[in-house]
This record gives structure tokens, sequence and C-alpha cells, in this order.
């Protein structure tokens, strides 16, 4: 495995965790196809199609972290562009040039500047799309178009380059598994956070958490799902993050006594701030009165439906690593 990650010139702890997560979904899909043999049910049927469509996005990611930044800035700029289309067609906002700022957002990404990457979209677009209204003359409706295509740029081109940004942080952030360890780590997090709190809520759940909003959404999902991200942010740890060790920042150093409280830390934030990103999506699909974005990726739904938690999670946890060893 070492050979294998010299020559293609990735860390070998990134390559044993695109191992584990490429033979973990194996193993789930050899018993999802066992089960569907056993009980051929219509949902079972949906979760077979789910499925495949987790094989794609698991591929695909993958192989974006083991060819570098490039890869990765390119990967999440199809998904951004994709949830942006989703977004704009859902909430009826006539605008198309806002697509042209998913390549120069993930441009400064491609380069590692953060300046511009910081003040394109919060600052730059914000101005720019207040001033291109007002000048059309259009008065009727404007605070509400000028503020739902400048929050649809935030949320889903800002917040979720966040996560490719992450391999423009300083070289020695991450000895354990390089920069690209701290993307897959959010995103293996994330995805987890979002599985578990499903199974958990689906099999214990009793409490509803915001029923107008997500009614599937339970306490006891939500608890017993940020319980699970932790253990496996604990787990996980070592071998993508430097976290266990504590940060580079000497300011930052203390001793706590517990080797794994960054790293737990790390599992609450995510867990956390998943959930809510997965709830605001679900309050934008209430309100246009849908309950997928798409049917872009089969049995999942749409883009809108696969990034929501990312769009919460990026951020958090970028600032959380930029932090600590930025």
């Amino acid at each position: 495995m070492n050979d294998l990650a010299n020559r293609i010139g990735v860390q070998p702890n990134l390559l044993w965790a695109v191992g584990a997560m490429l033979g973990s979904l194996l193993l789930g899909s050899i018993l999802r196809v066992v089960w569907l043999t056993i009980s051929p049910t219509e949902q079972n049927r949906d979760r077979f199609a789910s499925l495949k469509t987790w094989w794609v996005l698991v591929l695909l990611f993958c192989g974006a972290v083991l060819l570098g930044r490039l890869a990765v800035a390119g990967l999440f700029a199809t998904a951004s562009w994709l949830g942006l289309r989703e977004y704009l067609r859902l909430t009826r906002v006539a605008k198309r040039w806002p697509f042209a700022v998913v390549p120069l957002q993930y441009l400064w990404v491609v380069l590692g500047w953060l300046e511009p990457f910081w003040i394109t979209v919060p600052v730059a677009c914000l101005l720019l799309i207040a001033a291109a209204t007002a000048a059309a003359g259009k008065t009727k409706g404007f605070l509400l178009e000028v503020t739902t295509a400048t929050w649809g740029l935030l949320l889903l081109v800002f917040c979720l380059s966040h996560a490719a940004m992450l391999l423009a942080l300083p070289e020695t952030s991450n000895t354990v598994a390089g920069n690209a360890g701290w993307v897959f780590y959010l995103v293996l997090l994330t995805e987890s956070n979002d599985i578990a709190q499903a199974l958990w809520g689906r099999q214990l759940g009793r409490h509803k958490v915001t029923p107008q909003v997500s009614p599937h959404k339970t306490w006891e999902g939500l608890l017993l799902g940020i319980s699970t991200t932790v253990l496996l942010a604990i787990a996980f740890a070592p071998l993508l993050t430097p976290l266990h060790a504590g940060p580079s920042r000497e300011s930052l150093r203390i001793e706590l006594g517990f080797p794994f409280v960054w790293s737990a830390l790390a599992g609450v934030a995510i867990a956390v701030s998943g959930f809510f990103g997965d709830i605001t999506m679900s309050a934008v699909k209430r309100d246009v009165g849908i309950k997928d974005s798409s049917s872009l990726l089969p049995g999942q739904g749409g883009m809108l439906d696969r990034i929501d938690s990312l769009t919460f999670t990026a951020p958090v946890f970028f600032y959380f690593v930029y932090g600590l060893y930025g």
C-alpha cells in the first residue's frame, strides 16, 4: 500500500481510508442485495437505486481526493453548479449570470487565494445583485429576488466551496494524511451523520424535533446520531488528521488530559451543523411545496438533497481546522 501511495503521490493513510470506504460500501452492497432478494418490496427497490447512486458518488469522490486539488475543486464546483441550478429553478429566480460565479469561486480554491475567496460572494456578489436589480428598474419583489439569489450563492457556492478550500491550507496543517485527509474526514463524517441520524430515528425515534419542517427528525435520532458521529470522529482522527495530537497553534495548546478532545469536538460540530443544514434545505423545499429538489440522483432525489448538510458542515469544519492549524 505504501509503494502504491508513493507512486500516485498521496499519503499512505489516505489510501487506507479510501480502501476502507470502498470495502465498507462493498459489504453494505452485498447485504443490501441479499435483503432485496429475500424481501423484494418497492421500498427496498428504491433503496437499491440509492445504493447504485452511492457507488457513483463514492467512486467520484475517492478518485478526486486521490487526484488532488484541481480534481476536488472540479467535483465540488460541479456540485455547486447543479445545486444552484436546482435552487434557482425551485425559487423561480430568473437570473442566470450567478452561474458564472461558480468557476470564479473555485478558481480561488485552485490558486489557494483566501482573500478573494472570502469576499467574492459575500461582498462583491451581494452588491452586484442588488445594484443590477435596482438598475433594471425592478421594484416589485426587489427584496425577495435580491435576498433569494444572494442566499443561494452564499449557501451553495460560498459555503460549499469551503470543503475544497481545506486543500489550500498550509501543507504542514496535516502531516498524517495530507490536506486531502481533511476533506475526506469532513465528507465521511457528514454523510455518516446523515445516515446515522436517519437509521437511529427510524428504529428508535419517538419525539419530533421539528415536525413542521422535517417530520422524520426525532430527538432520539439526533442525539444517537451525534454520539455515533463523535465516535467515528475519534476513531478516524488518527488515520486522517492530527486532531488527536492537538492544535499546532501554541496559544491553543492546553493540557486537557483526554487525547481525543479535539476530534470529539470536531464530531460534535459536524453532527450539529449537519443537522441544521439538513432541516434548512427541508424548510426551503417545504416553502416551495416539493419533496425532492429533482430526480438527478436515483433513490436520493436531487443535488440539493445530497449536499444540504455539507453546505453547513463545510464552513464550520474549515474554520475549526483553520483556527487550530491555519
